[in-house]
């Protein structure tokens, strides 16, 4: 069948979706679908686009996870099932880091991106910032999720020196084995931890997201809350080595007044960036 033919089939309702699958599978642009409208779409490749369109409009699979990758910050990342798919607002958290560091002279600070899925963050921060870190680390309590950053960042990250160290982890319990690493450097660390509650994602998240996303990527327990208050503890204890630790983070504005309350005694919170649904970008550090 022709492009044009295919396109124009009434079969299909959702022509976004056919002309992203027909623009991945044939490696053309939406404007190339139009001029070369008379290309014959081999029928292996025909059945290939008819089956993904039909698990998007029937079995509710995100788009993301049929395309193997999302774009993020202009940058196109490798996504699968063990991994989340990123959303376009924590972009903002990735404004608010390279805003921090813009006037940064050191070239051996430390990254560390907590519960790292795909990589997103901590790729999207390096590139955007060259040259101001010397470790890094991605920490995630899913092997199969850190196989995907590793990839990301193998792709991604050409032939820039850093000391890059990908570990499976509870959040920041890595630190106990590289203390000496961390010793009074500045350390930058980003987390999108999971904060949405758990009643709220069983009331609220859409369906192709509980039915295909993984579950322990977006919920933290009764208030959302629990996967920061173990980090907080964690660094309390494992971060004293470092020299200053600055800390990302991504929540809703409720969730930033809960944490005021319960950690005023050895943490500072600034809201940095803001957005739509009362989400927040936090930058935190310890008094």
């Amino acid at each position: 069948m022709q492009i044009q033919s295919f396109i124009q089939d009434s079969a299909f309702k959702k022509k976004f979706v056919l002309e992203k699958l027909l623009c991945h599978y044939l490696n053309k642009t939406r404007s190339e679908l139009r001029t070369d409208g008379e290309q014959e779409i081999p029928a292996g490749l025909e059945q290939q686009i008819r089956a993904d369109y039909r698990a998007y409009e029937e079995d509710d699979k995100p788009l993301e996870y049929l395309l193997g990758f999302v774009e993020f910050f202009w940058i196109k990342f490798f996504v699968n099932e063990d991994t989340l798919v990123p959303r376009p607002e924590t972009e903002y958290m990735i404004t608010a880091i390279s805003e921090y560091l813009y006037e940064k002279s050191q070239t051996d600070m430390v990254l560390l991106d907590i519960w790292a899925g795909c990589g997103v963050l901590g790729c999207a921060v390096l590139l955007q910032n060259e040259g101001k870190f010397r470790d890094v680390f991605f920490s995630d309590i899913s092997s199969e999720a850190l196989a995907v950053a590793k990839k990301n960042y193998d792709t991604l990250i050409v032939d820039q020196p850093y000391n890059l160290r990908i570990l499976q982890s509870d959040l920041c319990a890595f630190l106990e084995d590289y203390q000496e690493i961390i010793r009074d450097k500045d350390i930058v660390l980003t987390a999108n931890l999971p904060y949405i509650p758990d009643k709220t994602f069983e009331d609220n998240a859409p369906r192709n997201v509980q039915k295909w996303e993984p579950k322990v990527a977006f919920v933290g327990g009764e208030d959302g809350l629990d996967y920061y208050r173990r980090m907080f503890e964690q660094l309390q204890i494992l971060a004293k080595p470092a020299k200053t630790l600055v800390m990302f983070l991504e929540m809703m504005t409720w969730q930033l007044e809960i944490l005021r309350a319960e950690f005023w005694s050895i943490l500072e919170f600034e809201e940095v960036k803001t957005f739509h649904f009362n989400i927040r970008i936090v930058k935190a550090s310890f008094k």
